[in-house]
């Protein structure tokens, strides 16, 4: 059975945790030379797998003068302390090429402030709005990947799913108003995806390649949240004693070796990068929203040879354009614990 791990994302993501905006993205479906990118494996028909993953994301502060200073240009931003993303997720083979997957993350954010322009008295004004921390369940990812390739050589997938709306949308700050959609654990749209991914395998070395693209929907408070992509590449190393193949006569004809599994470990280093695109509240584009922004993040995984494994990386920035609405980055860690069965 081809190992499974839960690692993150989206993307668009990221995306994974996303960098830009308050959102997660969906994970890849399967095992990857990264943690982000994911490989085109699939499990094998019947077999499944579940697993967990964590997004930490410390972003810049920015002070409440700097806020202030925004407001005052009417840009509406915004800071946390950090963002955390803790997500559960459960795939299964319903064909030797063709994976199904569910992920449901809990979101928080510590500590969200605003910079606030108003007017009291016909004298405008630039405050800085605490907003409080901002918790919930956010929205289920639904993905299909399907291999296009046999097991050997240049192997490709694409991908296919739906984001659905099962977040909250109604959560207040402190004060007792509704918070923006942005802010929300859930958007209230409904987003097609779609993605890609490919590797090659030289010896222990895999090199391996992904993206995915979240197309934003209309959700709460006539918000559409930008569309976001997000993709990389990764090359990993495979330390430990390799599977020993045993025939086997049912099955397809690629799928005609069992394999006597062995504790093992995988570094990598990815090089990944996300993009979103700006926002619009009821048909008005905000631009100061959205941005990009481009990561480099080492890590491990340990693979058990009972079907467990565990991972984590450091995702640091190499280079970012985020717009003001949202601070810039200063790391993310990014870990994933899984079982396949």
């Amino acid at each position: 059975m081809i190992k499974f791990s839960f690692v993150a994302g989206a993307a668009l993501a990221a995306l994974a945790t996303p960098a830009l905006a308050d959102h997660t993205g969906p994970s890849g479906v399967g095992s990857g030379s990264g943690i982000n990118v994911f490989s085109p494996d699939t499990l094998d028909e019947g077999h499944g797998a579940t697993g967990v993953r964590i997004l930490y994301t410390r972003p810049e502060q920015r002070s409440d003068q700097e806020l202030a200073a925004l407001a005052a240009q009417h840009i509406h931003a915004h800071n946390t302390d950090y963002n955390l993303s803790a997500s559960i997720g459960a795939a299964y083979g319903i064909t030797h090429r063709l994976t199904v997957s569910a992920e449901l993350a809990y979101l928080r954010r510590d500590d969200l402030r605003e910079g606030e322009h108003s007017h009291v008295g016909g004298l405008a004004t630039n405050d800085v709005e605490q907003l409080g921390t901002v918790s919930g369940i956010g929205d289920l990812n639904l993905l299909a990947k399907y291999r296009l390739t046999g097991e050997e050589g240049l192997r490709l997938a694409v991908v296919g799913g739906l984001k659905v709306p099962t977040g909250s949308t109604h959560k207040r700050a402190l004060d007792g108003e509704r918070l923006e959609t942005e802010h929300q654990p859930g958007t209230g749209s409904w987003d097609p995806i779609v993605g890609a991914s490919a590797a090659m395998k030289t010896g222990a070395v895999q090199f391996t390649a992904s993206a995915l693209y979240q197309f934003a929907g209309e959700g709460a408070q006539h918000t559409r949240l930008g569309d976001r992509l997000q993709g990389g590449v990764s090359i990993s190393h495979h330390f430990g004693e390799p599977d020993e193949a045993h025939h086997h006569d049912a099955g397809e004809a690629e799928h005609h070796h069992h394999h006597e599994a062995h504790d093992n470990w995988d570094a990598f280093v990815e090089l990944g990068g996300e993009w979103e695109g700006r926002q619009e509240i009821a048909g008005a584009v905000e631009r100061a929203s959205g941005g990009s922004w481009i990561y480099a993040a080492p890590g491990i995984r340990f693979n058990s040879r009972n079907g467990w494994s565990a991972g984590g990386a450091l995702a640091v920035p190499l280079w970012q354009h985020i717009r003001d609405s949202h601070p810039d980055n200063r790391f993310r860690v990014m870990l994933s614990l899984g079982k396949s069965f």
